[in-house]
């Protein structure tokens, strides 16, 4: 009789989200930009959890430079953007998951400069070092807008790895020169669970397991004598 079938469930740690904050502020850390007509910041982000981190940002054959929009609170002036888009220029997001992750959500802070990129293309992988997966590719705006893109599947560990970890590569374009301005990046996730229920069956001819003495030997009993066989031999126990 089959008592359970196999069972795959993804279950919420505790309901708690976990958040990687970016948001280049004007304070030390091991990670700085700096630039000779702007201000530094802090490239490392705000982690919310040891099992869910995110690293420094990588950029790719662009300038950047922080500039303060608040106070100790900068956006990142990028320059050098390519009117078509080429695997020279981005700008890369990447993170680890050491327990399965649901990445429920990214929200961008950004904007266009003057003459800056119209669009933004955003790749996404998980365990993929530069993604080729379009997850959006949006416009631009000139004032500083908010862009949410959610439900982004589930970072784990791939076959013989002990983390999993998640790509995002940004390509701004179609400008003429100016600047794409990045204020904030958030990732949001909340910790899963992989249980697995194996099929389980009860025997429907059961029979009685074998004795064993001090020895490991197998002891045997036929109309109420316990014996052992050794080589051709029956010993008779007491």
């Amino acid at each position: 009789m089959r008592l359970l079938g196999s069972l795959l469930l993804l279950l919420p740690l505790l309901a708690k989200a976990q958040r990687i904050e970016y948001k280049w502020l004007n304070m030390p850390c091991a990670n700085m930009l700096n630039c000779d007509t702007g201000c530094s910041a802090c490239n490392l982000p705000e982690n919310g959890d040891g099992q869910f981190i995110g690293n420094n940002v990588g950029f790719l054959g662009v300038e950047v430079c922080p500039h303060p929009i608040t106070s100790g609170d900068n956006a990142l002036l990028t320059y050098g953007w390519p009117s078509v888009q080429d695997e020279q220029h981005a700008v890369l997001f990447t993170g680890i998951a050491f327990q399965p992750t649901h990445i429920d959500s990214l929200i961008i802070r950004h904007r266009a400069g003057p003459d800056g990129p119209q669009r933004l293309s955003i790749r996404y992988g998980v365990n993929e070092s530069m993604p080729t997966g379009i997850l959006a590719d949006v416009s631009t705006a000139a004032e500083f807008e908010q862009r949410v893109l959610t439900d982004l599947g589930t970072v784990a560990a791939g076959p013989e790895m002990i983390y999993g970890f998640f790509s995002f590569v940004l390509q701004p374009y179609m400008g003429n020169g100016g600047s794409w301005d990045l204020d904030e990046f958030r990732i949001v996730g909340t910790p899963v669970a992989a249980t697995s229920v194996p099929d389980l069956s009860l025997p429907t001819n059961v029979q009685p397991l074998p004795r064993f003495d001090a020895l490991g030997r197998p002891v045997l009993e036929r109309k109420g004598v316990r014996f052992y066989l050794d080589r051709s031999k029956r010993v008779i126990l007491q």
